[in-house]
């Protein structure tokens, strides 16, 4: 019997309140209370049964983007910026600020404050508009969440009997915990820690009784009262919240006066990428989206269907499901990368260099793993979105391609000390042109690497196979199109972007196996549940032994060869320079047993223009690019301490060097070797005879001003001639 008393009782509290309600929003009550009772039949209909409170958590929440290290490095979020926080990190000031302009009796209500709502009733009659909504914070919660904003007397019944529901599910201090992360603050600012963030530049936690009562009168209009666009309607506002707390025994009017007298905000303090921040900010600046890193990360999770199987989706995880992104990015590695790519040139070519276009773009992958680590896509997000480092087609790569010939020659067997012929002329059937006719001088793979000479290896991708060497870069990640049919291949005629060049050199310094490059480690959700993380794929690209001759002759070239500014102090280095026709692209592409690092320097603009000279220089891959892979590398060798580790000694070779034979030349009489019939019917006292059938063979190199090799005999007694000059790529 109590029990029915009880229901009863609570139906009565509901229609008794929608009808004080409904008021609220009328000029003369008493005409508009009495259409409402058949209303108020459906607003309670089925009111003893549950709310899904999940629809109240249902709010865009940003998601947040760490380093390597845990430090954040951006943000993400659409129209609404919000960070939930618990009531527990919400200070007195906050909380009591609130309570004492919006809902002083929140305490003591049970969703709805019937004096409130008499109060309000009042003053519209007398007014004959409606100025006062006596809603109190339950109700503002349930409108907000679960009706519309429009002001109609339906509207109003179903506010105050579901927000008497919604007190009989949840305590009074998970209702208010939900109200301060869910109202506006302005500015884009959700909940009352992105407010504390954007006009103070500090966390909730901080906020003092003046900060909390600007906010507190932000509420009810937070366009209108904003202390950035309004200042003197603003401190109004906070004045008659000073008042109102006074009012309620929060604070004495000694201290109104006090925290009255303390000045507004005059500028936004987070997510300023270019403008005014204000020096009373605090440590807190929200880093803004904007960079080349964040941007990849961005669309590589717009793109991922685990997120969403619509792009609407995957838009609304990203910029509003409060994802915790965890990324590859090393921040010393970054900020040495960022610092090479400003610092590097000179102010006077600095200056040169910007009225040309010129500019440079860098990646850096943790060899071992595959982490991306450092990245600069070009000049600078802010004025070129564009992102060089990864973005396709890529540049013409020059000769940091022939690092691809290299590994094709060594696991078809191919020595350091094997001889290769230097240019020379080959039909070439199906395209342009025809003959195609290289210079550039000969001598072992080591030396004619060091020499960069491109007619040794035009002659060396015709030795092993130019599809071979499609299928050896293809193993190591690159995805670029090319032409087996084109002789000037190995020369670096097709396009390929910085990050797979970083991502294919690094499986050179792991032992030839391959570790796909990635930025992202993991991915949670707000709660901290793990949506997905990075996955190790490792393939063998190439043998051992074949990676670690390529780092014995690529290390040859930093110590004395085109690779020479790459140098470090302290620790090994290995690379290759690259420059293609008429200057267009220059390339340094290297490792250091920790870091492969690509470094593409050019007009990004054109693409295909010409640099021409910079500070009075020919523009090489030697020059310039090689610096810059230097400078980055010695910082963060220094700023990380590490300790000098040496590449890996090679399993020796059991044989001399010979001319160097591959899978489309088996005997080497390209390079210089014996037909095994012919040498087989010469007579030792023909040698004279013998050694002019290998150099007929093979096309003796001519000099170029733009090739080197050193001067090397082969096994058969073949002296290749040297050119005169040395290559500058």
């Amino acid at each position: 019997m109590a029990g029915t008393v009880g229901l009863g009782m609570n139906k009565l509290i509901q229609f008794g309140a929608a009808i004080l309600s409904g008021g609220v929003v009328v000029a003369v009550a008493t005409a508009i209370l009495i259409p409402s009772i058949a209303r108020v039949a459906s607003a309670v209909e089925g009111g003893d049964g549950a709310i899904d409170v999940s629809q109240f958590q249902d709010y865009a929440v940003r998601s947040q983007v760490f380093a390597s290290d845990g430090s954040l490095i951006a943000t993400l979020h659409g129209a609404e910026n919000r960070d939930p926080v618990p009531l527990s990190a919400m200070p007195d000031t906050i909380k009591d600020a609130v309570l004492s302009v919006e809902d002083a009796q929140f305490y003591e209500h049970a969703g709805i404050n019937l004096r409130g709502l008499v109060r309000a009733l009042v003053q519209n009659v007398q007014s004959g508009q409606v100025e006062q909504g006596g809603s109190t914070i339950t109700q503002q919660l349930v409108k907000k969440a679960l009706l519309s904003d429009e002001r109609v007397l339906n509207r109003k019944t179903k506010e105050a009997a579901l927000a008497i529901r919604l007190e009989g599910q949840l305590s009074k201090d998970e209702i208010l915990e939900l109200y301060l992360n869910t109202i506006y603050f302005g500015n884009g600012s959700y909940g009352v820690q992105a407010a504390a963030e954007t006009y103070w530049g500090k966390p909730v936690g901080d906020l003092n009784w003046a900060d909390s009562a600007l906010l507190a009168s932000m509420i009810s209009n937070p366009v209108e009262n904003d202390p950035i666009l309004h200042p003197k309607k603003a401190k109004e506002e906070r004045k008659l919240a000073l008042d109102r707390m006074v009012a309620n025994g929060v604070i004495t009017r000694a201290q109104a006066t006090e925290f009255d007298a303390l000045p507004l905000p005059v500028g936004r303090c987070t997510g300023v990428v270019v403008g005014f921040r204000p020096a009373d900010c605090g440590t807190i600046t929200q880093p803004p989206e904007e960079s080349y890193f964040v941007e990849e990360v961005k669309q590589q999770l717009l793109a991922d269907p685990r997120l969403g199987a619509t792009y609407e989706e995957r838009y609304a995880q990203v910029f509003g499901g409060g994802l915790q992104i965890y990324t590859t990015l090393d921040p010393i590695a970054q900020n040495a990368a960022q610092d090479a790519h400003d610092n590097t040139f000179p102010s006077y070519v600095r200056s040169e260099a910007n009225s040309k276009g010129i500019t440079t773009a860098m990646v850096s992958v943790e060899s071992a793993t595959g982490a991306v680590r450092a990245l600069v896509g070009g000049p600078g997000f802010a004025d070129y979105k564009y992102d060089i480092a990864t973005h396709e087609p890529g540049r013409q790569t020059g000769s940091t391609f022939k690092t691809f010939v290299i590994l094709t020659a060594l696991e078809q067997g191919v020595q350091p000390d094997d001889t290769i012929g230097g240019g020379g002329s080959w039909p070439s059937k199906g395209t342009t042109p025809d003959p195609y006719v290289i210079s550039g001088g000969g001598g072992t793979l080591t030396g004619v690497t060091q020499a960069s000479s491109n007619g040794a290896f035009v002659r060396l991708g015709q030795t092993v196979g130019l599809e071979n060497v499609v299928y050896t870069a293809q193993r190591l990640g690159v995805s670029s199109q090319f032409d087996p049919r084109a002789k000037s291949m190995p020369l670096g005629v097709f396009d390929v972007t910085p990050l797979e060049m970083a991502s294919a050199y690094s499986a050179i310094p792991n032992g030839g196996v391959r570790q796909p490059s990635y930025f992202i480690d993991r991915v949670e959700d707000r709660t901290g549940k793990v949506l997905f993380a990075h996955e190790v794929n490792p393939t063998r690209a190439v043998s051992w032994q074949s990676a670690c001759l390529a780092t014995q002759i690529l290390a040859a070239n930093v110590a004395a060869g085109t690779g020479t500014n790459a140098q470090l102090r302290g620790q090994s280095a290995a690379g290759k320079t690259g420059t293609t026709e008429s200057n267009t692209n220059t390339w340094f592409v290297g490792f250091t047993p920790q870091l492969t690092t690509a470094v593409w320097m050019g007009i990004p603009a054109v693409g295909t223009k010409s640099m021409g000279n910079l500070g009075g220089q020919e523009q090489f891959g030697g020059l310039w690019p090689a610096t810059i892979w230097h400078n980055f590398n010695q910082a963060y060798v220094d700023k990380t301490k590490q300790k000098r580790v040496e590449f890996p000694t090679c399993i020796p070779s059991t044989r001399a060097g010979k001319p160097a034979s591959g899978a489309s030349d088996p005997l080497g009489l390209l390079n210089g070797g014996l037909d095994p019939v012919e040498e087989s019917t010469t007579t030792t006292t023909s040698k004279t005879t013998t050694t002019t059938k290998a150099t007929s063979t093979t096309t003796r190199p001519s000099t170029s001003s733009s090739s080197t090799a050193s001067t090397t005999t082969s096994s058969t007694t073949t002296t290749l001639t040297p050119p005169t000059t040395a290559s500058p790529n």
